[in-house]
This record gives C-alpha cells, structure tokens and sequence, in this order.
C-alpha cells in the first residue's frame, strides 16, 4: 500500500530495493526479457522500453531473485509497468534462457488454482 504524507512524501508499506537485473516475462507460448528495476515483498517496477508491453496478468521468472510470480499490472507509463505480486514461488538458481523460464512458468501456473489465473 502506499501512502502520502502531507509532505508528499511518499511511504510504502514494504519499501522497494533497486534490483537493476534481467527477467522474463511470460505469456504462455511466448516468453521475452526485460529489466527489473526494483522490488519489494508484494510488487515491483518493471522497464518495458523496447518490448511489446506484457498483459493485464502474467508470469515472470526473476532467476536472480530465485522467484516466480504471478503478476497483475497496477499501473503503465511508456517505457515501466508497476506489478503486484498475487503468488510467489521459491525456485532453483538456473532458468537457462527464455526456454528455461518458460518451463518454469508452465510448471508454476500448474500449481495454482484456475481462477487465480484468470
């Protein structure tokens, strides 16, 4: 959540960590990388520059992070995307390329519950 202060500085509930890495993100068949540029416990901002824009909900494997998340986009400017996370996975230290992450992703989304997808 974020919040305001009459200053306009702003608070979130869990503060963002530069990330500054590569990802990919994936819309089953399609899978492409894209930078992180930070992260926090429920969300992060992504850069988009260069890369067809993802989908309202998508998976993103962060190799780095050893993460998979599901992903639901809460704002877009040109060139970023803020996401929330809505499940997050724990996964090994290799997603080998765009192949590896979306073997990976295929493997998550088996986990989860069907209208969490939708």
């Amino acid at each position: 959540m974020l919040m305001v202060e009459a200053s306009g500085a702003e608070r979130r509930s869990h503060p963002r960590m530069p990330a500054a890495r590569k990802i990919y993100i994936v819309d089953d068949p399609r899978s492409w990388k894209c930078s992180l540029l930070d992260v926090a416990e429920k969300g992060a901002r992504l850069s988009t520059a260069g890369i067809a824009a993802p989908p309202d909900k998508f998976i993103f494997v962060d190799a780095g992070g050893r993460r998979v998340h599901l992903a639901h986009v809460v704002w877009r400017s040109d060139t970023e995307a803020g996401v929330q996370f809505v499940e997050t996975q724990r996964i090994g230290p290799r997603a080998g390329g765009a192949a590896g992450a979306l073997d990976i992703a295929r493997r998550f989304a088996a986990t989860l519950k069907p209208e969490v997808l939708q």
